[in-house]
């Protein structure tokens, strides 16, 4: 789900006095000060809608239906004492990938990965299924590096695309991928200006993009609500659970060993790292973290990696008259252009699936499996804000679930630890569906010690900054959301 809206038209508005780089720099304030005041803090983080850690399986997430997860067969549990080359933990996409690139580059290595639930379980298989071109970060790399290094940086990113289409031709993985582009809306004239903006960045980039105006516009959304969009023709729209679970199905065909249902609980770093689970422990002399948002859980990234909450509704099939009433004949994945955005797109069985409208930050870095229902009230209220001609129009599936994102808006990939044994990607800010898949290849070409353009990324080994204490960050977060009320940003505009 598209959640920075960095260079690949995303950050729009140059001038707005509050933008999404600032939701997460605003964290950094909590780094200052307030001793003594953690038990009114604790108050004023507790929120009583928050979902649930753990929803097991029955969360109401569509994909997982799509993706027929209930009659998937889940792996049995790591148990007992084992000895692996290469551990991996996490089941979704930075994992996978991995997994996919370093059993292709090692066949003959013992690789084993670690899943707490199934493989596709957290933001792998719970996002709004965009698979974006770019990254968050580009922005300001292009800004620093120049047009030239930012265009050679904006096609390594298409590369994740590519190993999709691969895993689909090469593999035969069944995930409804299409190949739409994106359309980024504006719905004030304000943001129409930052969009010629973005405009004016792609054609120093050589890249494609058209901005649509007025009929135009409307000969393709119609909707009341947006004023001009800027047309991208990169990336596209796929059924994200489905792509997990083909691509563990894949990885397990080369010679992964896939251990789900097995929740770690302690990683001990050395020469040998070891990782004792609930029922076992296993020591290899190489550990890949995909984990994400989930990092600080392990102690990974904690302070530096923030766990950030989106959710997601999914309506009932369109009939043809309210797809023709609403045109989006070309199938783009739309986003508009506000601090706290919207996202959607159609499914392969003709309904609509839109996330967005409010991040929630729970205190102390908690995590969210299920749904928020304030969020899941903005949503359906600005589906048919966006499109008043299906008011009514029944919504079938709601769910969400914890990104990781960092106060500098950019990920990092690479490697770590006294040993220089400790691989990662993270802070994909909510566009990881295609760069998770550059991550893990970049994580195979830095352990084979390749020097490439992909090991040369602007991204690896990126310091991610300090983003203040846990327990007091909720304090600049809920400052944030009073200013964007202040400031007339309210996220039901």
């Amino acid at each position: 789900m598209n959640n920075s809206k960095e260079l690949d038209g995303k950050k729009v508005g140059k001038k707005r006095k509050f933008n999404r780089r600032s939701l997460l720099a605003g964290i950094a304030i909590g780094a200052v000060g307030v001793a003594g005041a953690s038990r009114w803090i604790d108050r004023l983080g507790d929120d009583p809608n928050r979902p649930p850690d753990l929803y097991e399986y029955a969360l109401d997430n569509y994909w997982f239906k799509t993706a027929n997860l209930a009659d998937q067969k889940i792996n049995d549990p790591l148990k007992g004492s084992h000895q692996a080359d290469i551990v991996i933990l996490g089941g979704g996409y930075t994992g996978l990938s991995a997994a996919y690139h370093l059993i292709k580059r090692f066949p003959k290595k013992h690789i084993v990965l670690l899943e707490g639930a199934c493989c596709g379980y957290g933001a792998s298989g719970r996002n709004g299924g965009f698979v974006d071109a770019g990254i968050s970060g580009l922005d300001g790399y292009t800004e620093e590096a120049g047009p030239e290094k930012g265009r050679h940086a904006f096609d390594l990113t298409l590369y994740g695309i590519q190993v999709i289409k691969d895993l689909i031709k090469d593999y035969g993985v069944d995930c409804d991928f299409e190949e739409t582009g994106h359309i980024h809306a504006a719905m004030t004239e304000e943001e129409a200006e930052g969009l010629e903006h973005h405009l004016e960045r792609y054609q120093a980039m050589g890249l494609e993009a058209n901005l649509l105006h007025g009929r135009e516009m409307e000969s393709d959304i119609k909707s009341p609500r947006y004023v001009a969009a800027l047309n991208l023709p990169y990336g596209g729209i796929v059924d994200p659970a489905k792509l997990a679970c083909g691509m563990k199905k894949v990885v397990e065909g080369l010679g992964v060993e896939v251990r789900e249902k097995t929740v770690v609980m302690k990683v001990t770093p050395g020469k040998n790292i070891r990782i004792e689970t609930e029922m076992g422990e296993i020591s290899a002399p190489n550990l890949v973290l995909g984990l994400n948002g989930y990092s600080h859980k392990l102690n990974f990234f904690r302070n530096r990696v923030i766990p950030l909450n989106s959710y997601v509704i999914a309506t009932e099939p369109l009939s043809a008259d309210q797809w023709q009433s609403i045109g989006w004949q070309n199938r783009q994945g739309i986003a508009d252009s506000r601090v706290l955005f919207d996202y959607m797109r159609p499914t392969a069985d003709g309904r609509i699936v839109i996330g967005g409208s409010d991040y929630p930050y729970f205190a102390n870095d908690k995590l969210s499996a299920g749904n928020y229902k304030p969020v899941i009230g903005k949503l359906t209220q600005s589906l048919f804000t966006t499109f008043p001609q299906l008011t009514g129009l029944k919504i079938d599936h709601a769910w969400g679930g914890s990104m990781g994102f960092n106060i500098d808006f950019a990920p990092s990939v690479g490697r770590m630890g006294d040993y220089g044994n400790i691989y990662y990607g993270v802070a994909y800010c909510g566009e990881g569906v295609a760069f998770a898949q550059t991550a893990g290849r970049i994580i195979a070409d830095l352990m084979v010690g390749e020097s490439n353009d992909f090991t040369r990324f602007f991204t690896v080994n990126r310091k991610i900054s300090y983003a203040g204490p846990d327990w007091m960050r909720i304090i600049p977060m809920k400052l944030y959301k009073w200013l964007l009320v202040s400031q007339g940003k309210k996220t039901t505009r």
